[in-house]
């Protein structure tokens, strides 16, 4: 639990004393003395574009263990999610690490390549490898040499795209590394690509 105390971090006039993310949302705990109901707990959810908090399902009371009771059950409610979610994935979890790849080069192009997202840049409950291998398909940080950081992927499990930082990769996943569900996706996601850049081009 993140006690956040020192921080002043703030919704509306309530002060979020604790805080914890879990799964695709973060679970907040506030306080304002003023108030009548000077507890609450709400939900917040980053998942937008510029990653601006969403909250959302906010509840007040006068009894501080009420809403610590409320807060914890939400927090227990979001793991008891992430491991049905977990249940459901159909690839091994073991997280790749440097071993599995070739480092890193900032020299070098990573576009196109099938690279390893490093497991600190994860949180905890998502280090696993249907997180971490994706196609890089663009950004400036994605070329040798490159001033920006920028790096546009595709994830091969899930279809996700994302940016993530040069510094986020910890390199090119080995040939004889890569799994047999990475290969057949990358081939999926490589036709889905071909279609979508020649309907492009006819719209041109």
């Amino acid at each position: 639990m993140k006690n956040l105390d020192n921080e002043k971090w703030m919704v509306d006039t309530y002060e979020i004393k604790h805080a914890i993310t879990m799964g695709d949302r973060e679970i907040l705990f506030l306080q304002d003395e003023k108030k009548s109901y000077p507890f609450m707990v709400c939900n917040c959810s980053r998942d937008n574009p510029l990653g601006v908090g969403q909250y959302f399902n906010a509840v007040v009371s006068k009894d501080y263990l009420e809403m610590m009771t409320e807060f914890t059950s939400r927090i227990t409610a979001q793991i008891e999610t992430v491991k049905a979610e977990r249940a459901k994935i159909s690839v091994p979890l073991e997280p790749f690490t440097l071993e599995h790849c070739v480092p890193d080069d900032t020299g070098e192009s990573i576009e196109d390549k099938v690279a390893i997202i490093r497991q600190e840049c994860l949180r905890p409950e998502y280090r696993t490898v249907d997180k971490q291998l994706v196609l890089v398909t663009g950004g400036f940080g994605a070329q040798g040499k490159a001033r920006g950081r920028a790096v546009y992927t595709v994830n091969l499990y899930s279809g996700k795209e994302s940016r993530w930082n040069r510094g986020d990769i910890l390199g090119i996943v080995k040939p004889e590394c890569m799994p047999d569900w990475a290969k057949e996706r990358l081939r999926e996601i490589e036709a889905e690509r071909r279609v979508k850049h020649r309907k492009q081009e006819q719209v041109r």
